[in-house]
């Protein structure tokens, strides 16, 4: 049976749309997630653990860790987009901190590498590597996280009568693969309390500042840490347009080849 030449082109573009397809990136499984987070950080320079309000001592054990309050942007492609942090350290040397903004360099695997922004006595922006585990938060994104949903620990509850009490009834599951962070290792024995389970877990190979006066100062921001990551908004990305247009364009086209064979 012989196929015309309009029918041969549809054809071949039938191929070259399906591999097309399949070359391209899964656009429509990406998803933004908005969070209201609790955390702690931990800042150590040269092993030594450093009081949030003294770079000097450690005259209060229970100053050791900053409590964090603040929301983050999620976006299961590329990272951490966007965050509300801002954290005052108190005096530094004589002048006061503040460590701020998340922005997301490079995943792997369920490893996160970040940057912190910190600014200290006329030096702003400074970079700081952070790296987190990040296998709590991304096994709940694999439960299709929902509005009201919370992240603590090891946990994750779903709010189903959106009374903001999570009971017992509404735990999805007590092991959602979080992992322990690193600065429990480095609080150890100093009489604060441990975290144990972070979604977003600062690890060993956080490097820290690596030039500027605070070279050699590292932070460890531990998200969700014994604390909580509540899900405030999802968004999945849609499609680019072209590619719902080019459905129907090449469905015409089909369309109008068998016309031109009949």
């Amino acid at each position: 049976m012989k196929t015309s030449k309009m029918g041969k082109i549809a054809v071949a573009l039938v191929v070259v749309s399906a591999v097309a397809m399949g070359a391209l990136p899964n656009v429509s499984a990406a998803s933004i997630i908005t969070f209201d987070f609790t955390g702690r950080l931990t800042v150590v320079m040269s092993g030594q653990v450093i009081s949030n309000s003294s770079a000097a001592t450690l005259s209060d054990p229970t100053g050791v860790q900053t409590p964090i309050n603040a929301s983050l942007t999620y976006d299961t492609d590329i990272g951490v987009t966007s965050s509300t942090l801002s954290v005052s350290m108190g005096d530094w040397w004589g002048s006061p901190a503040t460590i701020h903004n998340i922005t997301t360099t490079t995943i792997s695997g369920t490893t996160i590498d970040a940057l912190l922004l910190g600014d200290w006595n006329g030096n702003y922006d400074m970079p700081a590597h952070i790296q987190w585990d990040a296998s709590g938060l991304m096994n709940a994104i694999s439960y299709g996280l929902q509005v009201g949903d919370k992240l603590s620990g090891n946990s994750l509850y779903r709010d189903y009568n959106s009374d903001h009490v999570y009971d017992p009834s509404e735990l999805l599951t007590a092991n959602l693969g979080s992992v322990t962070p690193y600065s429990d290792t480095l609080i150890a024995g100093m009489g604060v309390p441990l975290q144990y389970y972070a979604p977003l877990a600062a690890t060993s190979a956080t490097q820290g500042f690596s030039d500027g006066p605070f070279t050699g100062l590292k932070l460890y921001l531990d998200i969700g840490s014994g604390n909580s990551m509540y899900v405030t908004s999802v968004s999945s990305v849609p499609i680019p347009a072209a590619v719902w247009l080019f459905g129907p364009g090449l469905l015409g086209l089909i369309g109008f080849a068998k016309r031109k064979k009949a």
